[in-house]
Formats: C-alpha cells, sequence, structure tokens
C-alpha cells in the first residue's frame, strides 16, 4: 500500500506512488527510475519509451490527468468541509493563518507552501486520511477558467478571495478579467450551495454583494492596529503581537479569525495561533544581520505587494533604508505602467539607497533619473556592486518576482 503520492523526487517519501508529470522545461519520465531507487513503490509514465519490465511501472496515456482524476476520485469518498482560498495577494498568508488556527481543533490538511496549480491541488487533496477533519487548499490562477477547473477537482464547500489586484494581467487582460476569474470560485460555491466567506471591505465585496445575500461577512474594522514595531500588533479581544510585517496583513489576520469562528475555534486559541506564526519561504520576513534589519520578499511581486512591502520599510526604527528590487512579472502590456509607478514612488528621501535589477524598471528609472535611484541590468551586475559594498545600521528591502531568486544576494549583504 502507497503512503503518499509525489512528484518531484527531491520531496519523495518511502512507498510513495511517483507521477512523471511532464512540464516546458522538463519530462518526469527521465525520473522514473531515480524514483524507483529513491523508494518509490510505483511510478505512473506516459511515455512508454521508459517503461521496464517491471510492475513498478503503470504506463498510462496522462500521467498530469491521471493524477487530476485520482485526487479527485480521492475527493469524492470524503464528505468533510473543504476551504478553497484564492486571490491576487495575501492569499497564501491567509491560508497559512487559517490552517494554523484550524489545527488547534482540528485534524487539518493544507497546501505546502504555495503549490496552488492544479497539481498542489490535487497533492493535498491526496493528503486526505481517514482522520482528516477540515482540508484547506490554495488556489492559484493565470487566466480564466483556471480557479473554475481547480474547483472541479477539489469540490470545495467554503471559500473566500482574499483581494483582487493587478496580478497575471498578461493572463487575465485587466483588472475586471482578475476578478472574473477569481470569482470563479464563489460562483462554484453559490452553484453548489456551498458556504462564502466574504471580505465585506474589500471592492468585489460591491460586484458581486448583491447575489450573494446570503454569505458569511468578515472585515479588519474589529481588529485595531496598535503598532508595528516591525511586527503588527493588533487588538481585538485581547492585544496580539504578531511575527508578521506590513499592514495589509490585517486583512489577513481578519479572514484567519472569520473562519476560525466560523468552525467555532476558540477566540483566545484563534489568538494565540495567530502570535504564534511565523512566516517562511521568503514571505516578508524579516532577519536582523549584524546592525541591518532585512525585510526578505520574493516569492512575487505585484504593484500591491510592493507597495506594502515598501511601506513596510518604513516602520523600521533605522538610520538608512535600502531598496532592492527586481521585475515584476506577468504584467501584460501594463507592465511599462505598473514599474513608471513604482519608479515614482521611490522618489523620496525616506529610501536613502535604491537598487533597481532588470530591463523593465532600467527603463522606467531611465525617464525619471533621481540621484539615489540606480539601475543594475542583470542579477549578476547587481550581486557584483553587492559585493563591493558595506551597509551599516540599514534597513534593506530585497523584493522581486519569483524567478528572480533575490534571496539568494542577502548572503552577499556585508556590514563590513
Amino acid at each position: 500500500m502507497t503512503q503518499s503520492v509525489a512528484t518531484d523526487t527531491r520531496h519523495l517519501a518511502p512507498g510513495s506512488l511517483f507521477f512523471a508529470i511532464r512540464g516546458p522545461n522538463f519530462n518526469g519520465n527521465a525520473f522514473a527510475a531515480e524514483a524507483l531507487a529513491k523508494g518509490a513503490r510505483y511510478v505512473v509514465i506516459d511515455d512508454p519509451s521508459y517503461a521496464r519490465p517491471s510492475s513498478a511501472y503503470i504506463l498510462v496515456k496522462d500521467s498530469l490527468a491521471t493524477l487530476l482524476q485520482l485526487a479527485g476520485y480521492h475527493r469524492s469518498q470524503y464528505g468533510l468541509p473543504v476551504i478553497a482560498i484564492t486571490g491576487s495577494y495575501g492569499k497564501t498568508t491567509t491560508k497559512e493563518l487559517i490552517y494554523t488556527t484550524l489545527r488547534t481543533t482540528y485534524r487539518t490538511v493544507a497546501t505546502k507552501g504555495n503549490l496552488n496549480t492544479p497539481i498542489g491541488v490535487a497533492l493535498t487533496l491526496l493528503s486526505i486520511q481517514q482522520d482528516t477533519q477540515l482540508a484547506v487548499i490554495e488556489m492559484g490562477a493565470t487566466q480564466l477558467g483556471d480557479i473554475a477547473f481547480c474547483c472541479q477537482i477539489a469540490r470545495p464547500t467554503h471559500g473566500l478571495i482574499t483581494a483582487i489586484g493587478a496580478a497575471h494581467l498578461e493572463g487575465f487582460g485587466n483588472i475586471e478579467g482578475v476578478m472574473q476569474g477569481k470569482s470563479e470560485l464563489y460562483d462554484y460555491l453559490y452553484a453548489t450551495r456551498g458556504t462564502i466567506f466574504l471580505n465585506n471591505l474589500a471592492s468585489l465585496s460591491a460586484i458581486i454583494k448583491t447575489r450573494l445575500k446570503h454569505a458569511i461577512t468578515y472585515n479588519c474594522t474589529p481588529i485595531e492596529l496598535v503598532c508595528e514595531t516591525p511586527y503588527i500588533r493588533y487588538k481585538s479581544e485581547q492585544e496580539v503581537t504578531t511575527h508578521l510585517l506590513g499592514k495589509p496583513h490585517i486583512h489577513n489576520i481578519a479572514a484567519a479569525l472569520g473562519v476560525a469562528q466560523y468552525f467555532k475555534v476558540p477566540r483566545p486559541v484563534a489568538h494565540q495561533a495567530i502570535q504564534d506564526y511565523i512566516p517562511t519561504n521568503q514571505r516578508m520576513q524579516f532577519v536582523v544581520q549584524d546592525s541591518n534589519q532585512l525585510i526578505i520578499d520574493s516569492y512575487n511581486a505585484s504593484p500591491a505587494s510592493m507597495q506594502a512591502a515598501l511601506d513596510a520599510l518604513l516602520q523600521l526604527k533605522v538610520r538608512y533604508r535600502v531598496v532592492i528590487l527586481g521585475d515584476m512579472a506577468e504584467l501584460g502590456s501594463h507592465a511599462t505602467a505598473w514599474h513608471d509607478t513604482i519608479v515614482k514612488q521611490l522618489r523620496q528621501p525616506d529610501y536613502n539607497q535604491v537598487l533597481l535589477c532588470g530591463p523593465l524598471f532600467t527603463l522606467s528609472a531611465c525617464k525619471q533619473p533621481y540621484p539615489t535611484i540606480h539601475c543594475f541590468p542583470s542579477k549578476t551586475t547587481l550581486a557584483d556592486y553587492l559585493s563591493r559594498h558595506t551597509f551599516q545600521e540599514s534597513g534593506i528591502l530585497l523584493k522581486a518576482a519569483h524567478s528572480l531568486a533575490i534571496h539568494t544576494l542577502v548572503e552577499l549583504l556585508k556590514a563590513s
């Protein structure tokens, strides 16, 4: 009997069922033999040239389609609540906060990291076991139909949209397209009489509220932002100091508290869970390095998340502020305009030094020259600059699209 399902030989437990998935730059079939050598019980392949005369090889027409079908079937065997989360930004942190609060009271499974593609949705569903009481699943989207497709696999019973903003415009076209795509979650829940959690302060609510009269509404109004030192401290029934940077997290906290309350998690328990949560995966991580304070936020980069990170940098009690930004991705025809907007925001004395990396930021900065803004055409040239300079008593923000992996530059930052 297999104990788990895997699509990556780097994260494969003994006894796993390995699915050889094809990608734009790799062929998972080529790793089938390695998967078996690392302890997989069976491998599912869709290329007969990789088959071997062994019962451990299962040849199918399409490995990905088979994985999704298996996940859908596995989901159908359980009547537990499945909470789906999507949004332009904030969805991974909100998912983590909801999971953190619910797991205090229920046996809960949740999406690992930000594995929010159909493959990630499938793997999360397949982690459901006989004793699982709740599942929390993050759903990402780059174009219309993505969320609807994920809903068909996961069949969520509950769901929420964190926020709508300028993200993946290359696929959605414009903000209206983003809203339509993300709203596919509410469309599914409305059609299946599921439960909708709705932030009634979000712009999204004005559009969909008219037909979602029975949504479970929540907002950040009952939560008072006490201060940022640099972590958010908020007051509700009690005062809570978190490990979260940036005011927008108040909405994520409100979502977690709203969902926890719906599932009858005791309020003090939910607050304690939020207080104990520590972000990982380079998501607004706060690191003290010698005399410097670093904000590392390199897992995504949309205009809204850029603004939130820049605002968080201003909250640090330091002598100097250094901004290190890389290009934002998947903004389509809106890319130039959004990079122009960010550069305009950086033209102020509050940011003592600004280091911009990539062709889009370079183009925008050339149109708006400013003495503290410096441009680097590539990560390599930026790395060379950082290796030759030191920083003392500085607050340093590192943020860029995930593909740039700008967090790897942290090791080059020196205090002396």
